[in-house]
């Protein structure tokens, strides 16, 4: 009886991400002949918790998976903590209906390392594809540990300045990926002119070169030149629009400009593309209400979250402030939760809570405040029992106190 040698330039097992059932079917016989097993995931759900369960060395991903663009998804897995994930091999896949999308072209070519195979897929032409894809795994994951071993360097005061030689020493290797180490190592040490010159170094080769207009975009805005820097992102973003790094640099760029409808915009997008993250848009609202955007924060949060949602998530983050001795902090977020849906029945949560607050500090005048929040919060729900026994335990203590007093 004869036995499968396995290739180690293929992988061992892939994820197939497509809504499409057909097209992981197809491909299951084949590769399971070639000792690689198929597994699939037909919805983002069941994509994301896939990749989170195990390793796989190749991924497969339709270009138009509707829950979330194909390009998006591997940006997104890319960030993850672990190499091994960050930096497998991706292959996109394209139909007829994809063609001639210059904008994910141009996106294509600045996240790097990405191969595409058109549908219906050939079981035939894909070992060729599997073994480019699994090429760009070995070579991320090179160029990850010399970034690594960079970034220790720079961190650590005894060896920081050997750091810029290091990745120097290893540029012929590394080629333009070593250009953006250096960068990096610059910006790891603060020193934002010397990361600058890299970057234009780099566009007086490809002046057209999107991360690099990017990262002159970004690190224009560390020097404080945040219209300059807008425009080089702005140019970048028109022709690669779905870049989420970007998205986010050009969303706090546009508050510092003083644009907060272009910000706004600008995180509609992150919102969009982080459906798994739901505490994010929380930031959002937040930072808009740093920058003195109360209104546009409201707006936000009322078209993007339930009222619902709102309450548990600052209400959570209240009672674990509070628990850790942080009053005030906990009061600020309870507060955050009132101004967004002022009206709302389940604020009879926030407000016995910011009662609680106030009771904790026990003196007269933060009784009164806490009576005052738990009636409005028995307003909102007469019949809550923690309410009634703690408003009758503050008017308790209040009454104590006019005694004494008199």
């Amino acid at each position: 009886m004869g036995y499968y040698v396995s290739d180690a330039s293929l992988p061992q097992k892939i994820l197939i991400v497509d809504a499409d059932k057909s097209v992981a079917q197809a491909l299951k016989g084949p590769m399971e002949k070639q000792g690689i097993k198929v597994d699939s995931a037909g919805d983002l759900g069941s994509a994301l918790y896939m990749f989170n369960q195990s390793i796989y060395p190749v991924v497969f991903i339709d270009i138009a998976f509707e829950e979330l663009p194909g390009l998006v998804l591997i940006q997104k897995w890319r960030r993850h903590d672990l190499p091994e994930k960050a930096n497998i091999g991706f292959i996109l896949m394209s139909g007829n209906r994809n063609k001639g999308d210059a904008s994910d072209d141009k996106l294509m070519g600045e996240l790097d390392d990405i191969e595409v195979i058109a549908k219906p897929v050939n079981p035939i032409a894909i070992l060729s594809i599997l073994k480019k894809a699994m090429g760009n795994r070995s070579r991320r994951i090179r160029i990850w540990e010399v970034s690594q071993q960079a970034y220790k360097l720079a961190n650590n005061s005894k060896t920081s300045a050997t750091a810029i030689d290091y990745v120097k020493s290893n540029l012929k290797d590394l080629g333009m990926k070593g250009q953006d180490i250096l960068r990096e190592v610059y910006e790891a040490q603060s020193q934002w002119q010397p990361a600058l010159d890299v970057v234009e170094g780099v566009l007086r080769v490809k002046a057209d070169n999107l991360g690099a207009l990017n990262n002159k975009g970004r690190l224009l805005l560390k020097l404080g030149q945040t219209e300059e820097a807008l425009k080089f992102m702005e140019m970048a973003d028109k022709a690669a629009p779905n870049n989420i790094d970007r998205i986010n640099d050009m969303a706090m760029a546009y508050l510092l400009s003083k644009q907060p409808d272009l910000s706004v915009e600008k995180m509609r997008q992150m919102i969009n593309f982080n459906p798994d993250v739901p505490d994010m848009k929380f930031e959002m609202f937040a930072k808009l209400q740093e920058f003195g955007y109360d209104e546009h924060a409201i707006a936000l949060c009322k078209d993007t979250t339930s009222p619902i949602d709102v309450v548990r998530h600052y209400n959570n983050k209240g009672v674990a402030l509070a628990k850790n001795s942080q009053v005030e902090d906990a009061l600020l977020e309870y507060e955050r939760a009132l101004k967004y849906f002022p009206k709302h029945k389940e604020n009879y949560r926030i407000l016995y809570n910011i009662a609680l607050a106030h009771i904790g500090y026990k003196n007269r005048t933060h009784f009164e405040i806490a009576l005052d929040y738990v009636k409005r919060c028995l307003e909102l729900n007469p019949k809550f029992d923690k309410g009634l026994k703690t408003k009758e335990l503050i008017e308790t203590q209040l009454a104590k106190g006019n005694r004494s007093a008199s």
